[in-house]
């Protein structure tokens, strides 16, 4: 071999290692961070070298950065981003596809092509549609578009496709054209903008897609038992189980998680019993001479929360649920009160000591006892005319005063007014024992009775009223 030949050898190995050396540079600089190869771009900006995070935040930057000024009839100068078009970007899988490779080859093949990436997207057209009105909405015979939409039916319990109806006002797809052009440029853009016609932006045909998708959402049957008893979730009921989103080429139905938590609890309330502690009146002996409050056990449902997310998500996958509520017995208890031996023979069970007041309307008398003994001395009383009568029942006293002005109205519409009104004790709103100093006898009831409040004299008025405390039973009965 000759000298020549070896040095051609040592020259073209050497261009050979530079060679696969650069490309072995070039791939890990792409490969490190998967970079968008070389001649990518996404619409009309080069993005080679660039992060699928890079990309993504350049067009959430565009997105609600740049402007389309529109002008044109009753628009001119109106300027307006791409997101308050209606323009809604899929960045993070518009910069997914941009740094994706097909395979190793592409290393190779991006240095002699390029690759052009749309951007993904997709057109709120509620809000395009809404802005076509805005625009124009001061200029005469402008019109909104109504899109087309899934509503439920007039029995609520399905859903039926809704048709659109066109408008007349500012040309919605110029308005989205706009929004492409500054996307794919990322820069903002001019554009004329024409008033006419407007269309819907939504096709009929995807309302009613929407509409059969959601019919056959609430197709599972959802049942929950507790005992022999079944709870069935009806039509109504699973109609509300399914957020309906605004028509688009992409929307999805998805599970109302908060209505069917709802149903779950108010089917609970069902099943659930609140506990009750009783109360009873017992002697010393221990004999029950009265059940003020009946006793109940309680009833509480366990897993409630968890048969909510298994329903949920057993709707959302078109999927039956047949549950059971698990339940605890929370146990009452009885609460019992001593009653002094005897009481049961009064107008009031008393416990041993305690202080009440007997108003008796059949003998015209006021007695005051502590337990079963008399403490007060019955005193004659005159109770209400018989067309103000003094109301019976069991009462406590709410106040007391040692003069008070009383003042109310007579049968026949007149004012009264009582000044200085001794030993005032009221039992039931403007009801009240107390002295009166005006009455010569006591005793007795006609039609020259009181207004409602119990009369005594004066000075066995203010012996109850210093003998009974703030909170002292009242009992008025005949």
């Amino acid at each position: 071999m000759s000298k020549k030949t070896k040095i051609t050898i040592v020259a073209v190995a050497a261009a050979l290692v530079t060679i696969i050396a650069a490309f072995a540079i070039y791939v890990s600089y792409y490969a490190v961070g998967k970079k968008a190869l070389p001649g990518t771009k996404v619409g009309e900006v080069k993005v080679s070298g660039l992060t699928a995070k890079q990309i993504k935040k350049q067009l959430d930057t565009a997105e609600t950065k740049y402007r389309v000024t529109f002008s044109g009839h009753g628009v001119n100068g109106k300027s307006l981003t791409p997101k308050e078009i209606g323009y809604q970007v899929d960045s993070a899988e518009t910069a997914r596809k941009a740094t994706a490779r097909s395979s190793a080859f592409s290393y190779v093949t991006s240095l002699f092509t390029s690759r052009r990436i749309p951007i993904k997207h997709q057109v709120n057209a509620q809000v395009t549609s809404k802005l076509s009105h805005e625009l124009t909405k001061d200029i005469k015979g402008s019109k909104p578009v109504t899109e087309p939409s899934v509503q439920l039916n007039a029995e609520g319990t399905g859903f039926k496709a809704i048709p659109g109806k066109d408008g007349f006002g500012a040309d919605t797809k110029r308005l989205l054209a706009g929004a492409d052009k500054v996307m794919a440029s990322q820069k903002n853009q001019k554009m004329p903008l024409t008033m006419g016609a407007v269309k819907p932006l939504v096709d009929i045909k995807l309302a009613q897609q929407l509409a059969d998708a959601a019919e056959k959402f609430i197709q599972p049957q959802v049942t929950i038992k507790v005992g022999d008893k079944e709870i069935v979730a009806d039509q109504k009921d699973k109609v509300s189980f399914v957020i309906v989103p605004e028509v688009s080429r992409h929307a999805k139905l998805t599970t109302n998680d908060n209505a069917v938590a709802d149903w779950v609890n108010k089917s609970k309330e069902a099943v659930e019993v609140k506990k009750v502690n009783g109360q009873r009146l017992v002697n010393s002996a221990g004999k029950v001479l009265r059940t003020k409050t009946a006793s109940k056990d309680g009833v509480t449902v366990t897993n409630g929360d968890q048969l909510a997310k298994e329903i949920a998500s057993n709707f959302a996958a078109g999927k039956d649920s047949s549950l059971a509520f698990e339940t605890k017995v929370d146990k009452a208890s009885n609460e019992d009160k001593l009653i002094a031996d005897g009481a049961e023979n009064l107008a009031y069970l008393a416990a041993p000591g305690e202080k009440w007041i007997d108003v008796n309307l059949s003998n015209y008398t006021v007695t005051g006892y502590e337990g079963t003994t008399v403490a007060v001395a019955p005193t004659s009383m005159v109770p209400g005319a018989p067309a103000t009568p003094t109301i019976k029942g069991t009462f406590a006293i709410q106040r007391k005063l040692r003069f008070d002005t009383m003042r109310g109205f007579n049968t026949d519409g007149t004012r009264y007014v009582t000044p200085n009104v001794p030993y005032a004790m009221y039992f039931s709103g403007g009801y009240a024992l107390h002295g009166a100093p005006w009455r010569s006898s006591f005793g007795w009831g006609d039609p020259r009775g009181s207004h409602g409040c119990v009369n005594m004299p004066v000075s066995e008025a203010g012996e109850f009223y210093n003998w009974a405390p703030i909170g002292t039973p009242v009992v008025v009965h005949h």
